[in-house]
């Protein structure tokens, strides 16, 4: 019975799991839609240090209601990852895991670039691999 109970909990954890990979994935072909690139980079919003000395940033480019952000992950390593939250209520809410990316080789990587304009706020977060403690820049 014990089994049984086991099972019925990892059922909703598995369908949360999947639910939340489905919304990052359609989040992702709408990249495309907002008319946003990594290039040119206009500067650096919001900056933090992870646990590991490695530093995530929220970078942007643009001016006005054509603004485009996206997360960079530099002085890491192999397993690290960076992603960006938006959020349209002040940070109260947001849409998580937006872009996720995992360092595969070498020291950085950084997400796609996404449109926050029209009162969109950004920040960039990250980790030092899966179960890590999660680092966040500010809001911006």
């Amino acid at each position: 019975m014990r089994m049984n109970t086991k099972v019925a909990a990892t059922v909703p954890a598995l369908a949360m799991t999947t639910g939340l990979l489905a919304m990052s994935g359609a989040a992702t072909t709408a990249t495309a839609a907002e008319g946003c690139s990594t290039s040119p980079v206009t500067g650096t919003a919001r900056s933090a240090v992870g646990a590991r000395g490695q530093l995530f940033e929220l970078r942007y480019n643009g001016s006005g209601n054509n603004t485009c952000a996206w997360g960079r992950v530099t002085n890491g390593s192999v397993g690290m990852h960076v992603w960006v939250d938006r959020s349209n209520d002040g940070g109260r809410t947001w849409q998580p895991q937006l872009g996720w990316r995992q360092i595969d080789a070498g020291t950085s990587v950084h997400t796609e670039a996404w449109n926050d304009a029209n009162g969109y706020l950004m920040r960039a977060c990250g980790d030092s691999g899966y179960n890590t403690a999660i680092t966040c820049t500010g809001w911006y």
